[in-house]
């Protein structure tokens, strides 16, 4: 082969020959039963709504407001607590017993001791928080002084009761003034009502169609708001229509006992079993 031919055979082998990138991925493998998988971090615990953990503390209820910011606790204890930005204005008092408004859903408490002397008005009319928006069902005036003071201060904001939280649960019905409930009477479900005090709301079943509505805890009670529920038709319809009835825009007292949850007022009585 003369060195000519000899040439153009090593160019076209050169150019045949495939090229290495230096920036080549390795090729992928396939996992083994001996590599375990990775694992993902662990998820965020979720933030307790701060209503729950004020139960937890014993507040029955609370209140707060701003300019400048302070807030109000009534608590299972027997005590009021008020607090202000400004730690001299802050007072822990005995909670008296509170005086009710004759033609008015309005209570107040007052206290005087040596520390000094705190008045709470608490209005059955709803109340929007100036910073948050947040709309609660009580309006709330206070008077503070303390023992420092020349003078009283006058503060106004929003409130409203934490409730019992063993009312925070499913119950089932078991009767309605007076009348047993049986479960033959709605075949696989009785009535029953989901409270939950956290979220402000009422589900359940009427015994036809499911429902829904808003849950307000009261000093001595709770109240519902306008129940809704499904369209659907059944033979229970007549039984539900008057369950609703009874329960919706109603405010009762309760007892908790045996596993029984009772809700009266002067029209209605009706009783629970809590779920097993």
């Amino acid at each position: 082969m003369s060195p000519h031919a000899l040439f153009l055979l090593l160019l076209l082998l050169a150019a045949c020959a495939p090229v290495r990138q230096n920036n080549a991925l390795p090729p992928a493998t396939s996992p083994t039963a001996s590599t375990p998988p990775p694992v993902a971090p662990p998820m965020p615990a979720a933030p307790t709504n701060r209503w729950d953990e004020l139960r937890r503390r014993g507040v029955d209820f609370v209140a707060s407001g701003s300019e400048p910011f302070w807030s109000l606790e009534l608590t299972s204890r027997g005590q009021m607590r008020f607090r202000t930005v400004v730690a001299g204005d802050s007072l822990l008092l005995p909670l008296p017993a509170p005086n009710q408004a004759q033609d008015a859903p309005v209570l107040r408490y007052r206290a005087l001791t040596g520390a000094g002397e705190l008045t709470v008005t608490i209005a059955q009319r709803t109340c929007t928080n100036s910073m948050s928006g947040e709309v609660l069902p009580y309006t709330v005036m206070v008077r503070a002084q303390t023992s420092a003071q020349a003078a009283a201060r006058d503060f106004a904001g929003c409130g409203r009761y934490l409730g019992d939280s063993r009312l925070h649960d499913l119950w089932a019905l078991e009767s309605m003034d007076g009348q047993a409930v049986a479960a033959a009477q709605f075949g696989p479900q009785k009535p029953y009502l989901e409270l939950n005090l956290t979220r402000g709301e009422v589900l359940g079943f009427g015994g036809c169609n499911g429902l829904g509505g808003s849950l307000t805890p009261e000093r001595a009670g709770l109240r519902f708001g306008t129940l809704r529920g499904t369209m659907l038709a059944c033979p229970a319809l007549s039984f539900e229509q008057k369950f609703l009835k009874a329960l919706s825009g109603q405010s009762f007292t309760y007892q908790i006992e045996n596993l029984r949850l009772t809700l009266k007022n002067r029209v209605s009585t009706l009783v629970f079993r809590k779920f097993d």
